[in-house]
């Protein structure tokens, strides 16, 4: 299982790069499909030029941010979105055992279904 980062058709601009850069979900891909959603991405550590850990290179372009919409193609791979140089800014560092540890926590809430 590989979580991806997504973004709606709509979100993306005609040089490939993401409108609205926070407007980008985690999620599983099936099939060609979103099989799954989860939240939307922490800017602290995706968009955040003092933490390279995880950053927000490519995203992949669905339909919609919804449960079983396709993911776009481009005849035989999916079709990628980026975030903009200048969507990224100088955030500080990021505390990634607590930054974990809150990840961890919202998710237990999730499938104890309190979220």
């Amino acid at each position: 299982m590989r979580i991806r980062h997504l973004t709606a058709a709509d979100n993306v601009a005609a040089d490939g790069t993401l409108i609205d850069p926070l407007a980008v979900r985690h999620g599983l891909v099936v099939g060609g499909r979103i099989a799954d959603l989860a939240g939307l991405i922490d800017p602290q550590t995706h968009l955040n030029r003092d933490f390279i850990a995880h950053r927000l290179d490519d995203c992949l372009v669905a339909e919609a941010l919804q449960i079983g919409a396709a993911v776009v193609r481009d005849d035989d791979r999916f079709v990628m979105a980026h975030a903009a140089a200048s969507a990224y800014q100088a955030r500080g560092p990021v505390a990634q055992a607590a930054a974990r540890s809150a990840w961890r926590a919202r998710l237990g809430s999730r499938e104890a279904g309190d979220v």
